[in-house]
């Protein structure tokens, strides 16, 4: 699974490399639900706008997901994929005060499938 995400993030950076860099690129469409609430649930409290976890809202911010170019999609796609296979994610810090939090097995497979699938098909322009 991590040779994948490694790949993945590895075709990123030459998709990148191609790319045009419009900032007009089409908004993506909206999460899948049970995506959606994975992240409402165990990400949004630091990677959203209004968050004071300024370190997290510069590695990512889902609100301003749509305005993401295609290239730092697949990016971070790849790094949401290796945090969370590597229980890096939500942080233990955080689970500290909200341990419910924590993403279950069935949980950290359901993202690893989505951050694969997802980056695929943006590399692909789906």
């Amino acid at each position: 699974m991590k040779k994948q995400i490694v790949l993945l993030v590895a075709l990123g950076i030459l998709f990148l490399a191609f790319q045009s860099f419009s900032p007009d690129t089409p908004p993506e469409k909206e999460f899948p639900e049970e995506i959606s609430i994975l992240l409402k649930t165990s990400c949004y409290d630091c990677h959203y706008t209004g968050a004071t976890a300024e370190k997290a809202l510069k590695a990512a911010n889902f609100e301003e997901w749509e305005g993401y170019r295609l290239t730092k999609k697949v990016a971070l796609l790849g790094e949401i994929g290796k945090v969370v296979e590597e229980g890096k994610m939500p942080p233990e810090k955080y689970l500290e005060h909200k341990p419910e939090n924590k993403l279950s097995e069935k949980q950290v497979k359901l993202l690893l499938e989505w951050t694969e699938q997802e980056a695929e098909k943006l590399m692909q322009g789906n």
